[in-house]
Formats: structure tokens, sequence, C-alpha cells
């Protein structure tokens, strides 16, 4: 629930039970006192300005909802609250002089501007912060329904995701086997189609598909009553009746008065939270309501014992109670609030991992697929344009077969992503490469074993080096690179530091392909000396290490 200060600056300050609150409140709390008045003619005037208030509160409303800037409509609430509250009182003595009728005698102006501006703001504040309690527990019981509904649609969304990740891979795969035309530019245009593929295939995972199902509200049980602090009503009340009270009575009276209300209103208060009934929320509930009604009881005896003339002096026997009643709801509500949001944010959470692990194999098979398509088709016709510039009919038919092989590739890529101990080796990838490039292979002694030794981390180099390879056989200014792999020392222990340069230069704003496992991986580009680097740093696998001493190193993952 919001403070204060969001509901005065929302644009719903005023609401339909604002004009119920005004109507209420003028009378009962504050009707006309002249004492020759008899109740119909109290009753009158009480309405009467009650009508003229609404007036100036549907200006009010209007106004706060046609300003879009919070800190003015805060603003605008708050001065028409206070100039209205000032003014009341004239304008109630207006209508009964409007209407024939005995008005207050001067000299009590100030006094009675203040017990109107304290009464209205708690009374108009109050019935804000209730009302935006409500619609904001309505609110978040509509996520929490929608939230409820997604959750049980998670088994039907990751099927539904399978069956288009499956028929994206299969559309791939027929695109790898369709026949190729004679010639190169037809052939980098096939390689052009199959990196298209390839992206489509990482972004598929973005637009998780939703299936809408329909399910009806269900009814919670009600939030347990959380009754206000002891004493925060009797003291609201106090401040409330002040002006009132120095204006009615004389000095001791009030100060009697005030002391009094603290001490008997806080006892009722506190009167529920003690023995049996404060562990029984329904004994304690009750309680509550018959303590606080005896306390406005008393106040109504004790101002009708001080010379307050009815039906005056009847006002505490109603406002206490429904001042306790106000801030227990508020105080119910604000819990109710916190609670449901909780719940939100827990069923959002278990949302997001329901979906994780529905859709999880297919969004792994669907990232094999796509570096399958990206680096191996892809390269596999970037190198045969480069070896073929003017293809021969045979050249061409000894292309099918392979092709063919490749898209059984991506299918079983799919259907079973490949671990990383089954990465080929970096040299046979040089190799193969070696064919349209003069490469220059720089791999020390250590780097050397420490590929050996660790099948994962020979996997990412290879990532590293295809990439970097084929980004030189497409935009190199030379069919040349070098690749270099050595180990360097950090702060955080021992990285493979993997390198592809190919001369040329780095266009502004070139980046690595967002999402491409390379990025993933901690790939990065770099200028320098008219060179253009793919670098690397990948971390090779920690052993764990048992201490009688220490507890299990945790294995962090690679970047």
């Amino acid at each position: 629930m919001r403070s204060l200060v969001g509901v005065l600056t929302s644009g719903r300050f005023v609401t339909r039970y604002t004009f119920v609150t005004i109507l209420l409140v003028s009378v009962i709390v504050l009707a006309p006192t002249p004492v020759p008045l008899h109740p119909g003619q109290r009753l009158v005037v009480s309405i009467a300005t009650a009508g003229l208030s609404a007036l100036v509160w549907v200006v009010v409303a209007v106004a706060e909802r046609w300003t879009t800037r919070p800190a003015v409509r805060g603003a605008m609430v708050l001065i028409a609250l206070l100039a209205w509250a000032v003014s009341r009182p004239w304008m109630q003595d207006a209508v009964s002089l409007a209407l024939g009728l005995p008005a207050p005698p001067p000299g009590a102006e100030v006094l009675r501007a203040a017990t109107n501006v304290l009464v209205w703001a708690i009374a108009l504040a109050g019935t804000a912060v209730l009302v935006d309690a409500a619609r904001t527990a309505r609110t978040t019981n509509v996520l929490l329904r929608s939230v409820r509904d997604d959750l049980r649609a998670s088994a039907a969304r990751a099927r539904l995701f399978a069956a288009d990740a499956a028929a994206a891979v299969e559309a791939a795969a027929a695109l790898v086997r369709a026949p190729v035309e004679a010639d190169a530019d037809a052939v980098r245009a096939r390689a052009a189609a199959v990196r298209a593929r390839a992206h489509d295939l990482s972004a598929l995972p973005v637009s998780t598909p939703r299936v809408p199902i329909a399910s009806p509200a269900s009814r919670r049980a009600p939030m347990p009553t959380r009754l206000p602090a002891t004493g925060a009503v009797s003291a609201t009340y106090a401040l409330a009746v002040l002006p009132f009270a120095v204006r009615t009575v004389d000095a001791t009276a009030v100060a009697t008065g005030i002391a009094l209300t603290l001490l008997v209103g806080s006892a009722a208060e506190a009167l529920p939270r003690l023995g049996r009934s404060r562990r029984s929320p329904r004994r304690r509930n009750r309680r509550y309501a018959w303590a606080v009604v005896a306390a406005g009881l008393f106040s109504t005896m004790l101002a009708s014992a001080q010379g307050v003339a009815w039906p005056t002096a009847a006002v505490p026997a109603l406002a206490f109670p429904a001042l306790a009643w106000a801030m227990t709801r508020w105080r119910t509500g604000a819990r109710a609030v916190a609670v449901e949001r909780r719940r939100l944010s827990t069923a959002i959470t278990a949302l997001t991992r329901s979906d994780d692990r529905g859709t999880r194999a297919s969004r792994a098979g669907l990232r094999a697929a796509a570096e399958v398509l990206h680096r191996d088709v892809q390269g596999v016709l970037v190198l045969w344009a480069l070896r073929h510039p003017d293809p021969r009919p045979a050249d061409t038919a000894a292309l099918s077969p392979v092709l063919a092989s490749l898209a059984d590739d991506v299918e079983r890529a799919f259907a079973a992503p490949p671990t990383v101990a089954d990465a080929p080796a970096l040299e046979a990838l040089i190799a193969t490469w070696g064919h349209a490039l003069r490469i220059d292979t720089r791999l020390d002694a250590e780097a050397r074993a420490l590929l050996d030794a660790d099948p994962g981390l020979a996997g990412e180099a290879v990532e590293v080096v295809a990439e970097g390879l084929l980004n030189a056989a497409k935009h190199a200014r030379r069919r040349e690179a070098v690749v270099t792999a050595r180990v360097v020392r950090t702060g955080g222990g021992p990285r493979l530091r993997v390198e592809v340069e190919t001369p040329g230069a780095l266009a502004t704003g070139t980046t690595l392909r967002r999402g491409a496992r390379v990025e993933r991986l901690g790939g990065r580009l770099a200028s320098a000396d008219d060179a253009v680097r793919l670098v690397a740093d990948l971390a090779p696998a920690e052993p764990v290490v048992v201490s009688t001493e220490h507890r299990d190193r945790i294995r962090m993952p690679r970047a």
C-alpha cells in the first residue's frame, strides 16, 4: 500500500467514498452547535453544507485527474483541503443565516477552523488510504490469478515451444539439404541464409508461446484482523477533538478530559491483547469491538458531565468506534497488500523457474543446432566458395552429400546436444581451414597440455577459433590469420588466452553478435596495428579440493 504522500499524488485521492465521508462527518461530527437549533434544523443545515462541500470536491476530483504531474496533484489536493476546511465554518454559518436560523456567535473562528482542519484531514486522508488499500489488494489479486493460470499452463507452453523448436530445426535442415546451384555467388548467398537461420534459432527462446487458460476467480480466506498500536486510536481522537474542547469548556476540564480520554481509550485498546484472548483472533476482535464502544460511551458521558449539550455530547459514542474501525481496516489492508505482493513475487519466480525447466532441453538443442549451422555449415559453404571461384558441376555434386551430412548433424545436435567432450580437436579445425587461409598457429607447450587435459576447455577454444577464422574468411583484407593460445596469469588464477588475429581494421561500433556463444565465453573484439583480434580468456576447470580444515571448494562456472 502506498504512503499518504503517494495517495495524495496518485490522482485518485477523491473517490465516491470521499462524498460519503463528507456527508457522514457533516451530519454526525461537525453539525451546527447553537443550542436553539432542534435536530431537524441541524440535519438540514448539515446536509446543505455537505452538498456545497461536495461541489468543491467535484472540482478537485476533475482537476487532479486532469493534471499529469504528481507533485502538482499533491499540492493541489493539499491546498484545497486546507482552504476548504478553514472556510467550511463560514460556509455552514452562511447556510444557517440563509435559512433564517441562528449561527454561532463570533469569537471562536480560529478554534472552529482548527477543528475542521484536523477532523477533515483525518477523515478524508483516512478514507483515501483505505480506498487505495482496497484497490491495491484487488489489483494484486488479479495479478496473482493471472500468474496462477500461467503456472498451470507451463507444461503446455513447454510442449508448444518444443514443437515450434523442432519445426524450426527441420526447416533449417531442409535449407541445408536444398540443391545448390553451380555458382560461387549462390553458395555465398546460401551461407548468408544459413547464418540468418542460425540467428533465428538462437532468438527463438525469447518469444515463448503463451497458452490462455480461463479459470474462475477463487475466494481466499480473509486476512486476520490487525489491530492498531495500543494508544494510536485514543491519541488520534484526542488530537481531533482538542480544538473543539478548547472552545467549549474551560482549561481544567480540557486537560482532565484529554487525560481521561487517553487513559481510558488506551486501556480499552490494550484489553483485547491481554490473557487468553490474544491467542484467539475471533475472541480478541470481539473484545476489541466491545472495548472501543465502551470507550466511546465513556467519552460521551464525560462530555455530558462537563456541560456539552446534546446531541453534540453523543458524538464520541459514534466517532471513537468509527475511528477504531477505520484504523483497524487500514492496518489489516496494509498487511494484506504486503502478503499478497510477497505471494505475487514468489509466484512470478516460480513461473520463471517452471518455464526454464520445461524449455531447458529445447533451448539447449536450439543453441547446439544454431552453433552447427553458424560454425560448420556456414564454414563449409564459405570454404567451398573460396576454393571454387568458378565451380564445375562435379564440384557442386560433391558438395551436396557434405551438406546432407551436415543437415543430419543439425538435427542430431537438436535431438541430443553434444557435450563439451565431443568437441573436435583444435588442430583438426585449423587444418580444415588451412585449405583456404594461410594460418600461423602459435600454441605453446603449456597451453597444449592444458587443452589435452581439459576437454571442456578444448571445446570452448574451438568455439572461439572457429568464429575468428570464419570472420577472417568473410571480412579479412587478406586471407590469412594468426591463431595464438597461451596461458596467462590473472588475479583469478590461470587463464587460457585464445586469440585469432586477421589483417584489417575494425569498423566503428562493430561487436560480437549479441547472445552468441563466443560472447557468452567472454570473447571480445579489439583493433590494433592494422589488425583485428578476437580474444577470449577461458577459465580451466578447477579440481575439487577436500581438506580437514576447510569446507569443500565450490566449482565456479566458466564465463
